[in-house]
């Protein structure tokens, strides 16, 4: 068999990784045409020869490489599977590269992967353009659509509503047996074999559907999940069709039904993946905090003691060697310099896990780091708080108060504000924790940093809590960080009911 060819811009300054790379798509069956390049202005004109398969590019430090020539083909408008090939393997490197658009990140450590994820990315890529391509063949030919109905996959089909909201298919195409399960004949005879196959939770959505479209006579394009009579198994389907008025008042649709059940699930597993990293986001704050407790815990047990002890040996030499004044210097020049260490560790200490957190709780930690805050730079941080005496939960009371650490770090870094306030309000329903500032504001650019992690870690975690997050700021005109943490997390109903008013 032919090895298949594979034509490769290569980005990469090293000639010995270029050469391991290429060797190892030759071992995976590939006639690889490549042209190298360490540079943008080489990038640029490659690209503009439109004759590539597949991006290769070096994330490393050296030279010309990573997300500047991610985003230069994207500036381009380039349309090509680009991979990332890398010794760095940290999950912060890698969520930030498939973020910023790469289609995978190999490991050069590991490049069995390598031959696998291209050919992926060139089936990601295949499948795109041919969808692009059927949606500009669909708006060019929709007219002529119903002549071709029969060729196409999945079910045409003719579906009538009568005045009295009767439902009937006038025509089914063969194609109903394997979509739904329903021979042709059979549904042309009953609809409501259809009808009786709808997800319960669905039934509704399409009876409001196709009510939207017989009143405005609009394009019904409506998915939803069918029960197989066979099986009980679950699949999707796409209702898409036209509809028109007769002259009896009916209103007639023309359609394709599709399975669109392998996109559905791959959404629905994308979904899931997310929340597993955000679970995974959260275990690591979890993680972080229990480490910082056991530092603090070190710190004060046995630092602390032990500043302590000598501190008081000190004090004793002090007493002991008489009068020899320079002996006297030194001892006093040790003792200030413990004093200075005991005052460190505790700066320390508070950083990592205030005392009063733990022991008064979040309001009064906030009350300490705000006054740690006015101390620190000079700037006024009034504070207003309520308290309902509604208890707040342990994990919430780290969360709020490091949001609160955040956004001042925030605020004494970039934001020239003169007076920032304060207000934290533990209500029945939650805690509202607000930080405002009359600084220079953020700019929506700002927002979108892919390393603007202190926003971006707020929003987490107040995400775990289901809670809410609001940010509102103009250049010039300061910031406003409002944060709400129910005391119960909401779950979201994936059901919820719709309206049973009845179509049919």
């Amino acid at each position: 068999m032919s090895a298949k060819k594979l034509r490769v811009l290569l980005i990469e300054a090293s000639t010995g990784d270029a050469g391991h790379t290429l060797a190892r798509l030759e071992q995976g069956g590939y006639a690889v045409e490549h042209l190298r390049v360490s540079d943008a202005a080489a990038m640029r004109a490659a690209l503009s020869k439109n004759k590539w398969d597949v991006v290769l590019c070096s994330y490393d430090a050296a030279g010309f490489c990573g997300l500047d020539a991610l985003k230069l083909m994207q500036a381009e408008k380039v349309d090509l599977p680009f991979l990332f090939l890398s010794h760095d393997q940290s999950e912060a490197t890698l969520i930030r590269a498939i973020q910023a658009g790469a289609h995978s990140y190999i490991s050069r450590d590991n490049l069995d992967f390598l031959v696998p994820a291209i050919e992926h990315a060139l089936r990601e890529a295949r499948i795109r353009r041919e969808h692009n391509e059927a949606q500009l063949a669909l708006q060019k030919y929709q007219a002529r659509l119903h002549s071709f109905l029969s060729n196409l996959p999945g079910m045409a089909y003719q579906l009538l509503l009568d005045n009295n909201d009767a439902l009937s298919f006038p025509y089914v195409s063969d194609g109903s047996r394997s979509l739904l399960g329903i021979e042709a004949l059979d549904l042309t005879k009953n609809a409501n074999l259809f009808l009786n196959i709808l997800y319960p939770n669905d039934r509704a959505s399409l009876q409001q559907a196709m009510r939207t479209s017989a009143g405005d006579l609009t394009l019904l394009n409506w998915e939803g999940r069918i029960v197989m009579p066979q099986n009980g198994n679950i699949k999707w389907v796409n209702m898409r069709c036209t509809p028109c008025k007769l002259d009896n008042g009916n209103v007639l649709w023309e359609g394709i039904m599709t399975n669109i059940s392998q996109s559905k699930f791959a959404d629905i597993g994308l979904k899931q993946s997310q929340e597993q990293l955000r679970e995974l986001s959260s275990h690591i704050q979890d993680a972080r905090e229990q480490e910082r407790l056991h530092i603090a815990r070190d710190i004060h047990d046995d630092m602390g003691g032990t500043l302590t002890a000598i501190k008081i040996d000190v004090a004793w030499l002090s007493a002991h060697l008489g009068e020899q004044p320079e002996l006297l210097a030194k001892s006093r020049g040790v003792e200030a310099l413990v004093d200075r260490c005991i005052k460190s560790a505790n700066n320390i200490l508070r950083s990592l896990r205030p005392s009063v957190l733990d022991s008064f709780g979040v309001i009064a930690a906030i009350e300490m780091e705000v006054e740690e805050f006015e101390k620190r730079t000079g700037i006024s941080c009034p504070i207003s708080q309520v308290d309902e005496g509604m208890e707040i939960n342990p994990e919430a009371s780290i969360a709020l108060f490091r949001i609160l650490q955040e956004a001042l770090t925030n605020i004494m870094k970039h934001a020239k504000a003169s007076e920032v306030t304060v207000d934290i309000a533990n209500r029945k329903s939650g805690v509202d924790l607000v930080i405002s500032d009359n600084g220079v504001g953020l700019r929506e650019v700002d927002r979108q940093k892919p390393r603007s992690f202190g926003l971006r870690g707020i929003q987490e975690r107040v995400a775990h809590f289901n809670g809410e997050v609001q940010i509102r700021s103009k250049p010039g005109k300061g910031t406003t960080i409002k944060v709400h943490v129910p005391h119960a997390a909401v779950q979201p109903d994936e059901d919820d009911a719709l309206s049973q008013q009845k179509l049919f």
